[in-house]
């Protein structure tokens, strides 16, 4: 039987309630199969992008009460767009304003999900989703990458039999 693959998950919100509550939600519901790292900046998210997270959980309105210029939602979900193009981000907004939402949606977020009553619902549904999205890209790259060989194997043959003809014909 085939092992299930981890995926790594960076839960990224600067209310510490909200992070541990869904991050023991999410525990319950999908146990080993997500690795979670926490943020409560996204300044610190994107200092860890290198470890190119599957999923991202974003909060839109990230305060930093020290740091007056501190990243919100979309520039996070810009630099991650540049940093890290396979990363699945999910944004999150207490806010419920199509406005923000098309933003997001607009700078690369993957989902926009509000945080109302629903939410705790929602997101599992998003990461469910998500992984299944991260599951296809996988499978097409690997039909890509086997349809390559097999051209290349033609384009060589072709090649081959190009040179064996030349040498039978012209005695080279």
């Amino acid at each position: 039987m085939k092992a299930q693959k981890e995926y790594s998950l960076f839960l990224v919100d600067d209310d510490k309630m909200f992070r541990v509550l869904l991050k023991n939600s999410l525990h319950q519901q999908f146990g080993s199969l997500l690795k979670i790292s926490e943020y409560p900046t996204g300044e610190e998210c994107i200092q860890n992008i290198n470890k190119s997270p599957d999923i991202i959980i974003l909060d839109y309105n990230l305060s930093d009460k020290g740091n007056l210029d501190a990243m919100n939602g979309v520039d996070v979900v810009r630099e991650v767009a540049l940093k890290s193009k396979n990363t699945i981000v999910i944004m999150l907004s207490g806010q419920d304003n199509l406005q923000v939402a098309l933003d997001c949606l607009k700078s690369g977020a993957y989902e926009y999900i509000s945080k109302s009553e629903s939410a705790f619902v929602r997101i599992p549904n998003s990461i469910k989703n998500a992984i299944e999205n991260i599951k296809s890209k996988k499978e097409s790259n690997k039909y890509i990458k086997l349809n390559m060989l097999k051209t290349a194997i033609i384009i060589a043959i072709i090649v081959i039999d190009i040179i064996g003809y030349y040498i039978c014909c012209y005695n080279i």
